[in-house]
């Protein structure tokens, strides 16, 4: 499965790089667990867990659930997958959309 590994995030049209470098090198991380694919992010002071299934070769949705300074976030999340380009985006419940670009790490 090509998704699978570790993923820089290395911009976001959303935050300024600043921010998604505030307390780690920001990535998201996935791995496969029978046919889903599991994982973990970290961006700016947002980390969670994701929990996604493949829908073709280039697409995976997720659920997530994380802390955002504190805060308890959750929501959907996808991933589109180009070479070795993944973009990644969360979208929060009842709240806004975070676009990620990432490269293989």
């Amino acid at each position: 499965m090509s998704f699978v590994g570790t993923w820089r995030v290395v911009s976001s049209p959303d935050f300024e790089d600043d921010y998604l470098r505030m307390e780690v090198e920001p990535f998201v991380r996935l791995r496969r667990d029978g046919e889903r694919l599991v994982g973990e992010y970290h961006v700016g002071l947002q980390s969670g867990s994701l929990d996604g299934r493949l829908v073709d070769e280039t697409h995976v949705v997720f659920s997530f659930e994380g802390n955002d300074e504190m805060d308890e976030v959750n929501g959907a999340a996808t991933a589109t997958l180009t070479g070795d380009h993944l973009v990644f985006t969360l979208m929060y419940h009842l709240g806004d959309d975070f676009a990620f670009e990432c490269e293989r790490r």
